[in-house]
């Protein structure tokens, strides 16, 4: 059974509100859920997957400064375990180098490597068409549109206060 009529199904006599509401839920997870899947048949040619991917873009950001694994946790928005098990195929496949913090041994610090920087270099254009295809059927003022929308319903996701590790 399609989706939709299993949804329509459902919620059949609810106010349309509700209908609306979670028709955009549903479509809005389903798109990320593709929109993944896309970035992540563009990066096979470079060996990765869209985590490591956005690990090596916000790795390469902060070039003046290292990034902690703290740091890239909440911006991927990833558990601890997440992030190590993250970390340690980036680190097998040579893309990133852990190291003690300069001054809190308790903490360490992440850095692109040589090899990393390429990799990233290899991949951006990839991930950058993948983009660029997946928003084709929009005009760019609806992209616009539709971003600062989302926006609007993250900030108030964020403000209702769901825990920050919960699933």
């Amino acid at each position: 059974m399609e989706t939709e009529s299993r949804r329509n199904r459902l919620l059949a006599g609810k106010p349309q509100p509700l209908r609306d509401r979670v028709a955009a839920s549903r479509e809005l997870l389903h798109a990320a859920h593709l929109l993944e899947r896309r970035i992540n048949a563009a990066l096979a040619p470079c060996g990765l997957h869209m985590h490591e991917y956005l690990a090596l873009r916000l790795l390469s950001d902060s070039v003046h400064e290292p990034l902690r694994p703290t740091s890239l946790s909440m911006a991927l928005d990833a558990t601890r375990t997440q992030i190590t098990r993250l970390l340690d195929g980036l680190e097998k496949k040579a893309l990133i180098a852990r190291a003690l913090h300069k001054h809190d041994r308790r903490s360490l610090e992440i850095t692109l490597t040589p090899a990393g920087a390429e990799r990233l270099e290899q991949a951006v254009p990839l991930v950058q068409a993948a983009y660029a295809s997946a928003w084709e059927p929009l005009t760019g003022d609806e992209i616009h549109a539709l971003a600062l929308q989302l926006a609007q319903v993250h900030a108030h996701l964020r403000g209702t206060g769901l825990p920050e590790d919960a699933p």
